[in-house]
């Protein structure tokens, strides 16, 4: 399937209407640079970081002296406690213990997303698995409400129907538990 424009005429930087062969070209340089460094839909620098992983939390890890956080992905804070059968647990550690099961003993590669502030947002795979899509799949993590989760949407639902992880329970979304919610039993 290619990518289909109406643009026409086409006009070069300076001015003159570029020829077919020129369109070609640049249309040929465009889709690398749109679909050529991107995966599964999220855009991703050229330069991997390679190594094993040391799991900070849920949706945190480091790689090669590097800190990532998981794109598209919120897991719950380390301390953060949810509910299961009428009892509080610490979900924000097993959330950790999860992600250290998808990466023991794999390498690990995270791609860091150009132009990530603070933190480096990172596309983290362990032997090709997509680390973000196994976190929300398994239950262990959310789908972030913006536009670079829309993909793990879909993961979410399916371990919400399926109650996996925290969907088995009562939980507060981490977004929400950081802005100080608890639950009532807490």
């Amino acid at each position: 399937m290619g990518i289909t424009t109406n643009l026409s005429p086409i006009w070069s930087a300076n001015g003159n209407r570029m020829g077919d062969t020129a369109w070609k070209a640049a249309s040929a340089v465009l889709t690398w640079l749109v679909l050529g460094t991107t995966t599964m839909g999220v855009a991703v620098a050229e330069t991997p970081v390679r190594g094993m992983a040391r799991i900070i939390d849920g949706d945190s890890l480091e790689v090669s002296g590097r800190t990532f956080d998981l794109v598209g992905v919120d897991a719950p804070e380390l301390l953060q406690r949810c509910l299961f059968r009428d009892r509080l647990y610490d979900c924000g550690a097993i959330s950790r213990t999860a992600l250290m099961d998808l990466t023991a003993g794999t390498e690990v590669e995270c791609r860091p997303l150009p132009g990530a502030a603070q933190e480096t947002v990172a596309h983290c795979t362990a032997g090709g698995y997509d680390l973000s899509e196994g976190m929300v799949y398994t239950g262990w993590a959310l789908a972030r409400r913006d536009s670079a989760a829309t993909r793990y949407q879909k993961f979410e639902t399916t371990a919400a129907d399926a109650r996996h992880g925290l969907w088995r329970g009562v939980f507060l979304t981490p977004w929400d538990w950081r802005e100080g919610e608890r639950l009532p039993q807490e």
